[in-house]
């Protein structure tokens, strides 16, 4: 391991930046649910990591401090949203953060970072963790080998179990000395000996070993990435031709979605389309030709031969030029068709998603160009990608998408007098979406507005009130559900009817999303 001489001032600050974070996340992460503890006890082990970097007088460089900053911010989102699969990406997003955090240790430029970390994760940043940290437990005994350091441990060892044995033995013997413990116990957490514990080893050997890096490593230690076997060479004439062919068809469809604007499909003559049909198809093959003729340009730029003339490589980088336009405006056309799809069908989580999908592949492609337009694809393009992905996502996460969804579902009934009863329980499952549901049923006609008053009525939050599981949507949910005194449940008018309004539009007949 590549290290550097720590001072006593940076070793103290590993151990107690790592057994306080410890501590910390074994009494409020530990058989929890997920709330402000989670941000608290990353923001916690973040901090160990820093604090580290800075006692050992090393750099502390931007990278590492964006990615840990980065896993902060979204270790709070179960603070904001009670959503559960929002809250399983945010772990899991949380865990590659700080697993790159401890990669990229000492690197001090954030483009030396590439996209072919991130596979190396889930292996290379445990046994970094693990080895700093059995590196660390070893040194201890160097650590308190003068001879002040000996007398005290060897003391603190002696007196801290006759203490604690000489407690329990006299609490039976005197009230006030008993009354005196049980206050005493009743501030500390009530642990679990075997599962809390456990839980609080393992917490501490992450936090100790990421610290133990970030105090010991003065420089990066990137590991060295094989590059992709190059393809064989593909000539300009074959090229040409691929790009021609591609372009051609791609601006034909464009250029079709453009007569739309003017006239509805089942305006075309034996077209045989109606305009619901229309609004329903192929918003998802869009995104999937999209995505496979960005992979296209791709594989174009890596088989391009590196001594092409520069003549001839203008001419495919302008080809390739019109592909992009043509991508960008079949986006457009997908996001549009969702759009219609909405306003004929209705609003779901699975639609918003499929467009915050396209919105990513078209920033995505607008990362393509500027490589494009360089000449190479370089690393930039990956880390691009990966940022607008994990931006997109942060947006998404705090943002409360259900409420939002389900405000328009009911506008969308007010205007139209069509509403799905059965997506809008879907929908309730959604803790975030509970409060504006609970406010706006009384917009509903009454079958409708019965079957949601029942399931509301029936529903049951998640968590035990603990102080550090406290969540602002989960919370809001359970003052709406409280609050209201017509909810009541009866189990057997649990089973949704069918829509009040007759199925002539007003559900969706696409297994599409």
């Amino acid at each position: 391991m590549q290290s550097n001489p720590t001072t006593s001032a940076s070793a103290t600050a590993v151990w107690a930046g790592a057994i306080a974070s410890a501590l910390l996340g074994a009494w409020i992460v530990f058989d929890a649910s997920p709330g402000i503890n989670w941000g608290l006890w990353v923001a916690s082990a973040a901090l160990s990591v820093v604090l580290a970097r800075r006692f050992s007088t090393l750099p502390l460089e931007k990278p590492t401090l964006i990615l840990l900053g980065w896993a902060t911010l979204l270790a709070f989102v179960p603070t904001i949203t009670a959503t559960e699969s929002i809250r399983v990406l945010v772990v899991l997003s949380i865990a590659m953060l700080l697993g790159l955090a401890v990669i990229v240790i000492g690197a001090d430029r954030w483009r030396s970072l590439s996209a072919k970390l991130l596979p190396t994760i889930p292996f290379l940043a445990p046994f970094r963790v693990l080895q700093a940290t059995l590196h660390e437990g070893a040194t201890v005994p160097s650590k308190i080998a003068s001879p002040k350091a000996r007398t005290t441990t060897r003391g603190l060892l002696i007196t801290v179990p006759v203490v604690i044995i000489l407690v329990v033995l006299l609490r039976n013997a005197d009230p006030t000395l008993a009354w005196l413990v049980d206050r005493i116990a009743e501030l500390l957490p009530q642990w679990s000996i075997s599962a809390r514990v456990v839980f609080f080893l393992f917490l501490l050997a992450l936090t100790l070993g990421a610290s133990s890096l970030a105090a010991r490593q003065p420089a990066s230690r990137l590991p060295a990435l094989a590059n992709f076997p190059k393809p064989g060479v593909l000539g300009f004439t074959e090229q040409r031709m691929v790009l021609v062919a591609v372009a051609v068809v791609l601006w034909l469809f464009v250029l079709l979605q453009i007569s739309y604007l003017f006239h509805e499909p089942p305006g075309v003559v034996g077209s045989g389309t109606t305009f619901a049909e229309y609004a329903r198809r192929g918003f998802a093959q869009l995104s999937v030709a999209v995505t496979l003729v960005g992979g296209l340009i791709l594989v174009l730029e890596a088989t391009r031969a590196p001594d092409l003339d520069p003549d001839r490589r203008r001419q495919l980088v302008r080809l390739e030029a019109a592909l992009l336009i043509a991508l960008e405006l079949m986006l457009f056309s997908a996001f549009r068709r969702v759009i219609l799809y909405e306003q004929a069908y209705g609003y779901t989580t699975t639609r918003v998603f499929a467009q915050a999908y396209m919105l990513v592949v078209a920033l995505s492609l607008v990362a393509l160009w500027l490589e494009v337009a360089k000449g190479a694809i370089t690393v930039d393009f990956g880390r691009r990608v990966s940022v607008i992905a994990l931006g997109t996502f942060t947006l998404l996460a705090f943002w409360n998408y259900a409420a939002w969804i389900a405000n328009q579902n009911f506008d969308r009934a007010a205007r139209t007098a069509k509403f799905d009863a059965a997506y809008a329980i879907e929908l309730a499952r959604d803790i975030d979406a509970v409060p504006t549901i609970v406010a706006r049923r009384h917009e509903l006609p009454g079958p409708d507005r019965a079957v949601v008053e029942n399931y509301l009525g029936c529903d049951r939050l998640p968590g035990s009130g603990r102080w550090y599981e406290y969540s602002v949507r989960l919370r809001a949910a359970a003052l709406a559900l409280k609050g209201d005194a017509q909810l009541h449940c009866v189990p057997v008018l649990r089973a949704a009817p069918a829509p009040l309004v007759p199925d002539t539009g007003a559900t969706d007949p696409s297994t599409q999303p």
